[in-house]
């Protein structure tokens, strides 16, 4: 897996954080999702605050810094994780 993924359309150079890759393999999230969340979103970026943004990819959820500490020059990728779909009622 890559760590640091640079010009990333949007969000400038992207570090990966450890928590995120320990998530990713936990979760049994491949790279191939992790990288089409990233680069290809399949919704507009959700911003959350000032210093947060949240990408997503077919149900899959990047939360990402804006400006982490100490800052490398680059965003940062917190954490991973799924997003479960709401219920939905259906008629019987």
């Amino acid at each position: 897996m890559e760590h640091f993924y640079r010009n990333v359309l949007g969000l400038g150079n992207v570090a990966v954080s450890r928590h995120a890759q320990e998530r990713m393999m936990s979760e049994n999230i491949t790279v191939a999702a992790f990288e089409h969340a990233l680069l290809w979103p399949s919704q507009p970026d959700v911003h959350d605050g000032q210093d947060v943004l949240w990408r997503e990819h077919n149900g899959l959820r990047l939360v990402i810094l804006l400006h982490p500490t100490p800052n490398r020059g680059a965003v940062l990728v917190k954490t991973v994780y799924r997003v479960n779909l709401q219920a939905n009622a259906h008629p019987r």
